[in-house]
């Protein structure tokens, strides 16, 4: 059976939901107009949610799928979240009238550069371990 081990990905995805519920709160107080500010409050959900998508995708694969966690299953789930960020930028586009948001697509680009290449630069045990 395998078993969540508590490395990189699982740090990241945890400051992921963090990032995203602080800045849901933050968002509700609105207390500055800065430029930056508002900037940062619109990018960062897409940071934390990448990392916490990645994180549970992880999980899904070892836990209910019961399969091996490895580099090419990890490359596949960072890509595909990268074509889903893309994705639902598109259906905001065509159908929410919402405009496309390329600072979103580059957030989600970042995000999962850094959870892809994180556990290879520190050559994380864990990350080893799943075979």
């Amino acid at each position: 059976m395998n078993k969540i081990k508590f490395g990189s990905m699982e740090i990241l995805g945890y400051i992921g939901g963090v990032i995203w519920i602080a800045v849901i709160l933050l968002r509700a107080l609105s207390f500055s107009d800065n430029f930056i500010y508002l900037f940062f409050l619109g990018i960062l959900p897409n940071l934390g949610a990448a990392w916490v998508m990645t994180m549970f995708s992880k999980w899904i694969l070892l836990l209910v799928w019961k399969q091996n966690y490895n580099m090419k299953k990890h490359c596949i789930i960072c890509f595909g979240i990268v074509i889903l960020a893309f994705a639902s930028e598109l259906i905001h586009d065509s159908f929410l009238n919402s405009p496309f948001d390329i600072c979103d697509i580059v957030i989600t680009i970042i995000a999962q550069l850094t959870i892809f290449l994180i556990p290879i630069v520190t050559k994380d045990k864990y990350f080893k371990n799943y075979g």
